[in-house]
């Protein structure tokens, strides 16, 4: 048995080391096909356009030295473009012969190493997005959607990352110990674009974690604001503000080519120069343009230095020493050794000492109540979950979703029906899918059953009636509508959801859905399983009210496919709504009422806002009646 044991323990120790072999070359795999990735800083896309900017760069230079030296400009002495560009002095100068061993060594140090340790965005985003819903509850309707949506995230996604990066740098800076760990970047004596990868462990770690936090930071606001998973406008795959970023000129920070902006830009973006002035060894220089892309971090916080004119620069960390690391063992090291004797001094200082408590205190604590955040939201409670659709997830997601609390579930039911000759037929299918999302995530903890499109629309046959009258519409009797209702009912009971609402989006679905909701609430009363149909959210949601005080007849709202439904539609899905000339007048049957050319997109968010609004009060409404004890219900109904 102890053999066993042995055997079984070395198995599974062998199957870790495989899976944590397989974890390290696949990230070593990655890193050094970052050339093939857009994500990645030297994309020869990225390479390319900063070889155009070179070349404007260059005529720059031989404008201005011909302007100077004029008859006695003497070309033939003058480097070439590719002289110019790939000067063999900075090519196989020592330092950059340096760059290159790190690259290859960090690679599996960090990038294939120590990043497996590094905390993902998506538990930064997890965490926050938590302490929104419980601080602040959840939003009854989405405060942003759509467009707006996208544009905002774009432009908040890039401002995390670079805020973050000016945080961690300027940090980086002013902190002894972590300057420690800095000084392996400002060592190099000549930049090339490697130069960018020629940062210790530790910074890499720290600048990660603290974008991490406010990228995650920025997903969960969005998140909270929209009720949907945010995305970025993108190209390549990559946010459209930082692709624009490493297309002008990005590999030009780490050069020996001058290119600066003018002064209204330099104030906004750091320019190939800027970035330059911050790598020099001249005391003027240090300490300033922190930023990444934008340069408003510098103005705010007086760390700006905009150069007027070319300034020839010499790198590294002073002039009498501008690199103190002679090996790549040295980068890894020294840093360690030095970051203790600063730790050391300061201990010796009283205040100092203080300070560094004080700080080592908040730091743990912070630790602390990171783990504590981290282990409640996300070991406790697990993955998010991807979707709140049924039918976009897998049947292990839906289980473990009910086992950590996932017990209500919305049936919507739309249809397919003519909506006159200008709105699509699955008109019903759009709305509903879309508020049953938005009524699910405004309560939280609920899950939508796919949409019902077969309804009662009328009778068949040759005699028929209602929207059957209308080609294109599919009809089934309300036996077998109910039916299904029952069923899909009874199915979401099996796997444990204890609430379950009918949520129909037309006027024919809703006597079914209330006799079933009645049958199998009876039924079940002894399980306490609660079923209703929301029937305010297509009856009692304020629609008319509410565009009557707008100034709206009743003759101009209408009731079928009039400003409302043609509103909501617009909303959703501008392309399924089809009002031209032709479809207005060719038609003898119109099969709507109201006046659908004054519909908008603008109607629709708002009518698609009560409809969920009223959705979510009934069922907070009934769960208080529901929670209420017996002796109060019976005296309510006057028996008491």
């Amino acid at each position: 048995m102890t053999i066993f044991y042995r055997i079984r323990g070395a198995r599974a120790l062998t199957e870790r080391g495989v899976i944590m072999f397989e974890a390290v070359f696949d990230n070593l795999v990655a890193y050094f096909q970052a050339t093939s990735a857009p994500s990645s800083r030297i994309y020869p896309l990225y390479l390319i356009t900063s070889l155009g900017l070179a070349f404007f760069a260059f005529w720059q230079v031989e404008r201005a030295h011909a302007a100077e030296h004029g008859d006695d400009h003497d070309g033939g002495n003058r480097p070439t473009f590719l002289q110019y560009v790939f000067d063999p002095r900075i090519i196989f100068h020592p330092s950059t012969r340096q760059d290159v061993k790190f690259f290859f060594v960090n690679s599996l140090v960090y990038y294939a190493l120590i990043a497996q340790f590094l905390i993902g965005v998506h538990i930064f985003a997890t965490l926050f997005h938590s302490m929104f819903v419980g601080g602040f509850g959840v939003l009854d309707t989405p405060v942003l959607s759509g467009a707006a949506g996208l544009v905002v995230y774009t432009i908040l996604a890039a401002i995390a990352l670079d805020l973050g990066v000016y945080i961690a740098h300027y940090m980086f800076h002013r902190v002894p110990v972590l300057w420690e760990f800095h000084k392996v970047h400002h060592s190099a004596e000549e930049l090339n674009p490697l130069t960018l990868f020629r940062m210790h462990p530790v910074d890499l770690f720290i600048t990660s974690l603290v974008v991490g936090v406010l990228s995650g930071l920025a997903f969960a606001g969005i998140f909270y604001l929209t009720a949907d998973e945010p995305t970025a406008f993108g190209l390549f795959g990559l946010n459209i503000i930082t692709f624009l970023f490493y297309v002008f000129g990005y590999n030009l920070r780490h050069s020996h080519i001058w290119l600066n902006y003018p002064l209204w830009l330099s104030r906004i973006l750091v320019s190939p120069a800027q970035h330059q002035i911050h790598h020099s060894s001249d005391p003027k220089h240090f300490d300033k343009n922190f930023g990444l892309m934008f340069s408003f971090w510098d103005q705010l916080m007086g760390t700006s230095y905009i150069p007027r004119k070319f300034e020839k620069l010499k790198y590294g960390l002073s002039r009498a020493e501008p690199n103190p690391f002679k090996t790549v063992a040295d980068i890894y090291i020294k840093p360690f050794v030095w970051a203790g004797d600063v730790l050391r001094e300061t201990m010796r200082v009283p205040e100092r000492r203080q300070n560094a408590l004080i700080a080592g205190f908040f730091i743990m604590g912070a630790l602390v109540l990171g783990q504590w955040q981290y282990h409640k939201v996300v070991v406790a409670q697990g993955p998010a979950i991807p979707s709140v659709k049924l039918a976009n997830l897998t049947w292990t997601e839906v289980d473990t979703a009910i086992k950590r609390g996932y017990r209500t579930a919305i049936i919507p039911t739309g249809g397919t029906e003519q909506n006159g000759p200008f709105v699509v037929l699955g008109k019903h299918h759009l709305v509903v899918d879309r508020t049953s999302h938005d009524v699910a995530r405004a309560l939280g903890k609920t899950l939508v059953a796919p949409v019902m499109d077969y309804v009662p629309e009328g009778d068949t046959g040759e005699k028929p009636t209602g929207h059957m009258e209308f080609a294109g519409t599919i009809s089934i009797p309300e036996s077998v509508f109910e039916a299904v209702l029952e069923h899909t009912a009874r199915s979401l009971k099996t796997h444990g959801f204890t609430e379950i609402y009918f949520m129909g989006d037309s006027g024919g679905n809703q006597d079914s859905q209330s006799r079933v909701a009645a049958r199998l609430m009876m039924e079940w009363a002894g399980e306490k399983i609660k079923v209703a149909n929301l029937d305010r959210y297509y009856a009692a949601n304020g629609q008319f009210a509410s565009l009557q005080n707008a100034g709206y007849s009743d003759t101009d709202i209408g009731w079928h496919a009039g400003i409302r439904d043609t509103s909501e539609v617009l909303a959703i899905s501008p392309k399924s709504v089809r009002i031209t000339k032709q479809n207005m007048i060719s038609v003898p049957r119109l099969g709507y009422s109201g006046a659908p050319t004054k519909a908008s997109a603008k109607i629709g968010k708002s009518m698609l806002a009560l409809k969920t609004r009223a959705a979510v009060a009934q069922v907070k409404a009934l769960r208080a009646e529901w929670a209420k004890p017996v002796e109060e219900k019976i005296a309510e109904a006057g028996g008491g």
